[in-house]
């Protein structure tokens, strides 16, 4: 045998090298993310409106993989549907933190649809004065504070309280004016489980804007927390239930919102459509941009959707056509081949009602 192996070395050697690659390739990690389509999921799977159910409604997903594998990464770059993007080098890739972060905005984007749609529909009383709880954190990037954790709802920053929700994220705003000085510290409390938590956090990182200043970045996502109001205590059509269905992430929003405002007004929108659609809302039914959403067109496109709705900040052309999400979308869309779905921007759940009613 030894003399076997002498004899072939050579040869063994030769052979050995592809398999070794292919090892290499499973297991080392390169630092891209990768996005492929995946399936579009009917909004009534997760949201239970009242006594009308609505199957015309779905929503759209994708496989997102952050830090994929050597490997993977050569089979994405055979993919014609696939986006590959450097990874931002702040995320955490802990799998359970990552579920974490995205079950928590699939709660805040159930409620947020869930204010929008009712009040849409007219039922006001689906917030009261106790709704707004804070700003809550779903994201925490590797510089943030090793304080913080997932799930907490900022009461208060920098000496400033969060009493009401407003349309805009009041802690975002107050990040956003204030200026870098290094090692500097800011007061910050917090709601932790019903505890409340006072200490400082530190800025380690900035950002420059466009005049070129310098402001702090204290690696905090968070959104708007109000809880809506139980209602259909006597009221059968107006009760709603939710689970966190096969999905988690914030892209439902915008679709559940929609689903909910059918399902109170009768269903008289949808008419057998297959509507699709994707973006997220915030408690006044304003529509916010969302990743993936070149291979969401695709998965629309092959459910044999009617509409495809691609949230934008703006119902102007010479907004809109210019953001990424509807950039996006569009080369998507002009890549299918003898598609009958539409592709319509909205900038808000409104918008989504009013292209329906006028729908032909």
């Amino acid at each position: 045998m030894k003399k076997l192996l002498k004899e072939y070395r050579i040869l063994i050697f030769i052979l050995a090298i592809p398999y070794v690659l292919i090892l290499i390739s499973v297991f080392v990690k390169v630092d891209y993310d990768v996005t492929v389509p995946a399936d579009i999921t009917k909004v009534s799977d997760s949201l239970e409106i009242g006594v009308h159910e609505n199957q015309q409604v779905n929503t759209v997903s994708v496989y997102s993989y952050t830090r994929v594998t050597l490997l993977n990464y050569l089979l994405a770059q055979l993919n014609p549907y696939a986006t590959i993007e450097k990874t931002y080098p702040y995320t955490v890739t802990d799998t359970n933190a990552m579920y974490q972060s995205g079950a928590i905005q699939k709660k805040i984007s159930i409620y947020n649809a869930i204010i929008a749609g009712y009040e849409a529909a007219g039922y006001l009383e689906i917030v009261d004065e106790n709704a707004f709880q804070g700003y809550i954190v779903h994201t925490l990037y590797t510089y943030a504070s090793s304080k913080l954790q997932l799930g907490d709802v900022i009461v208060s920053f920098n000496h400033v309280d969060f009493t009401t929700r407003k349309r805009e994220n009041e802690f975002t705003t107050i990040c956003q004016t204030l200026s870098y000085e290094k090692d500097k510290t800011y007061p910050i409390r917090v709601l932790r489980h019903g505890e409340v938590l006072d200490f400082e956090i530190q800025t380690h990182y900035y950002y420059t804007d466009e005049q070129e200043v310098k402001h702090p970045s204290f690696g905090i996502g968070t959104y708007s927390y109000t809880l809506p109001k139980p209602m259909g205590l006597d009221q059968p059509h107006l009760q709603y239930g939710w689970g966190y269905g096969n999905s988690i992430g914030p892209s439902g929003g915008l679709m559940q919102s929609l689903y909910v405002y059918e399902s109170l007004t009768g269903n008289t929108l949808t008419r057998g459509l297959k509507i699709v659609g994707t973006g997220t809302v915030d408690a006044y039914g304003n529509a916010g941009a969302i990743g993936g959403i070149y291979q969401k067109v695709i998965t629309a496109h092959l459910a044999h959707a009617d509409i495809f709705f691609v949230p934008v900040s703006s119902m102007d052309p010479d907004i809109y056509q210019y953001e990424s999400n509807y950039q996006d979308a569009m080369a998507s869309y002009k890549r299918l081949r003898k598609t009958n779905m539409k592709l319509v921007p909205i900038a808000s759940l409104a918008d989504a009602i009013v292209y329906l009613e006028q729908y032909k």
